[in-house]
């Protein structure tokens, strides 16, 4: 696990220093390690993180903003709590809004 860490470490660097190299404000990727958003020296590095175990995606506000959104959180319920009611039967209304 350490050595997965210190990967996804040097990943995130080197990602930086090519933007650094470009002269570009920062970086987005994702599916690898969490979604955030932070300051890498003058580089923002941005990792959107994955739709399938974190249920994160990247938006754009019109003002140019850049925000994580936690699907999860938004919709107020849980993954994992709403796949135990499902496979326990206790789930039966769709996943709509």
């Amino acid at each position: 696990m350490k050595n997965a860490l210190r990967f996804i470490e040097r990943y995130e660097e080197a990602l930086a220093d090519e933007a650094r190299r470009r002269g570009v404000d920062g970086v987005i990727c994702g599916h690898i390690h969490k979604a955030e958003i932070r300051q890498i020296g003058p580089v923002t590095y941005v990792n959107d993180g994955d739709w399938v175990k974190s249920c994160t995606a990247l938006v754009e506000h019109y003002d140019g903003r850049l925000e994580i959104l936690e699907w999860a959180k938004l919709r107020s319920w849980s993954m994992i709590a709403r796949a135990r009611a499902t496979a326990e039967g206790e789930l039966t209304e769709p996943l709509t809004a």
